[in-house]
């Protein structure tokens, strides 16, 4: 979305945007900031505009972002060290240098840690490898910060707005996630367009609802996600013994008890006390 193709077209069709652009350009736009605006004096608490080239950018972050991308980064290079310090202690007959300096490059592409580590590997198939300290330290300044672009002007949209749009922007994306992943709207195993359009009217149905009970869930003080629970509910289940054949008691099974505080809270306790009155006695 935030190519320069598409927002050129945007603007040319008169449309206004928030979109989020690349780390490049977050660092392009931090380097020529004021130094009072540093991210090493900035507590990622307010939001930092900046004018470049006749563009609005908005910097963005926050403290627990930082802490999220510095345990992210701590544990890229703790596991790529440990898979050099693995990869240094084979034993090989006939090393080959180039073959085992391919391995390496695959080895911390996989564990996206490539940019951390310079290596090298001597005829004799040793492994000699260091941090690249200054690529770390340059990426520890940026932890917890994104950027925004748009062509609003401030007076038609401040710094806050621009996040808030961003933001709104997220809950959109997570809503389709949902459908498309936990509302299994994909695949839809129908042939006929109208019983199609049906299965995503009730998908969206049931997003809705989710919706709607997130709103009453957080007027209750819970900051559980609704689609996070409902699938712990899931573990919940109404079953039937049977003897020969013959119904004898229907049954619940018990409810997690990491679930009961949640449940009490929201008043959906008595619900999972016994079997429901429908069900077969």
């Amino acid at each position: 979305m935030s190519s320069k193709v598409n927002l050129a077209a945007l603007e040319e069709l008169g449309f206004q945007y928030v979109t989020r652009l690349s780390s490049e350009v977050l660092r392009q736009l931090v380097a020529q900031a004021p130094e009072a605006a540093t991210p090493e004096l900035w507590d990622r608490t307010d939001l930092m505009e900046i004018v470049h080239e006749g563009k609005r950018y908005v910097i963005a972050g926050g403290t627990w972002r930082q802490q999220r991308d510095r345990e992210r980064r701590q544990s890229r290079l703790a596991k790529a060290e440990a898979e050099l310090t693995r990869l240094a202690a084979v034993r090989r007959k006939k090393p080959n240098a180039q073959k085992l300096a391919s391995q390496v490059g695959r080895a911390l592409q996989r564990l996206k840690a490539h940019k951390y580590f310079a290596y090298a590997v001597d005829p004799q198939g040793q492994i000699q490898w260091s941090r690249r300290a200054e690529v770390v330290d340059q990426e520890g300044r940026l932890d917890g910060l994104y950027v925004l672009g748009t062509n609003a002007s401030a007076e038609q949209i401040p710094s806050a707005g621009v996040l808030g749009h961003y933001k709104n922007l997220l809950e959109v994306e997570d809503a389709f996630c949902h459908l498309k992943s936990y509302m299994d709207v994909r695949p839809v195993f129908h042939w006929r367009p109208d019983r199609v359009r049906n299965h995503v009217r009730i998908c969206f149905l049931a997003y809705w609802l989710t919706a709607k009970l997130g709103v009453q869930w957080r007027a209750k003080d819970q900051k559980i996600e609704v689609h996070n629970l409902l699938r712990q509910l899931q573990a919940i289940r109404l079953g039937q013994l049977a003897v020969e054949g013959k119904p004898l008691k229907t049954l619940v099974t018990d409810v997690p008890s990491e679930l009961n505080e949640v449940l009490d809270k929201l008043g959906l306790l008595p619900l999972f006390a016994s079997a429901p009155s429908w069900a077969p006695a």
